[in-house]
């Protein structure tokens, strides 16, 4: 089979990129299985079934995906999220979905859609940071809002040296995973599911990270030998214990590179596939 990862890429929006280390990883797992999988940012690869990353960017990008096209929702569902209007919901009536999240998929199906639950698996081709000098105790990327923010600031107020950035993404992001001590994810959406699709990749690498636990305590009891879960009230204690415990640190890191590496990608999707 023939099959073009799509990057939903709409001019003067890099945000597309956060799709990237994934589609590379589907990629890579599609051609272990025996397909021929390239990776591509439009429909024009002729002969090819499209696997969708980023379809609630399609109309800003002003394309209409294939009738056979797999979209694959990497977005929070949840009420509060912009993603997901009328038009996009229809869409996804009329496409194969898969979705990362098992909560998703049952928020979705309440809104008349059928999704695949098609979890986050690992693919060697995730591992490349190399440790650098950790100089930096606590590392956050992406957007910011108050409840995001006050934890930073609760961080900086004890002492740590903090790096907050957004729309950085490819090597520049990497190069400030390698200086950090604590990677730090902290839920946006009320719905506070586990953000799986950015933690992955720093479990793929070894890194320490801390999330602020959430709604889904059976998937993060998968990933708790290997990520440090705390409630929103103690993040900020969370960073400030393990950025001065270095052992501690790596143990969290090799522990959750190995759990992930259990959920090898390719049989994930030779599964996901099987019903086509």
């Amino acid at each position: 089979m023939r099959y073009a990862v799509v990057i939903v890429s709409p001019p003067d929006y890099p945000h597309a990129e956060a799709f990237r280390e994934l589609a590379e990883s589907l990629v890579a797992a599609l051609r272990d299985l025996g397909h021929d999988a390239v990776l591509a940012r439009d429909f024009a690869a002729a002969g090819r079934r499209a696997l969708v990353l980023g379809a609630n960017l399609l109309d800003r990008a002003g394309l209409e995906p294939p009738a056979d096209a797999i979209l694959y929702n990497l977005e929070q569902v949840t009420p509060d999220s912009p993603w997901f209007p009328d038009a996009m919901l229809e869409r996804l009536r009329r496409h194969r979905v898969w979705d990362y999240s098992a909560a998703n998929v049952a928020r979705l199906s309440a809104l008349g859609v059928a999704a695949t639950h098609v979890p986050i698996g690992y693919h060697p081709v995730l591992a490349r940071i190399e440790r650098g000098t950790e100089d930096l105790d606590v590392l956050f990327y992406g957007s910011l809002n108050p409840r995001r923010e006050a934890v930073l600031d609760g961080c900086e107020a004890q002492g740590l040296r903090v790096a907050s950035v957004f729309g950085v993404y490819g090597a520049g992001r990497d190069a400030l995973v390698a200086r950090a001590r604590v990677v730090l994810n902290v839920h946006y959406y009320d719905a506070r599911v586990f953000e799986i699709v950015r933690v992955s990749y720093l479990l793929a690498n070894r890194r320490c990270v801390v999330s602020e636990t959430g709604t889904e305590p059976a998937e993060e009891a998968t990933w708790a030998d290997g990520v440090a879960f705390a409630p929103y009230e103690r993040l900020v204690e969370t960073c400030v214990a393990l950025a001065s415990q270095r052992s501690e640190r790596r143990r969290l890191g090799e522990a959750g590179h190995a759990r992930l590496a259990a959920r090898p990608l390719a049989p994930i999707l030779a599964a996901a596939l099987a019903g086509d």
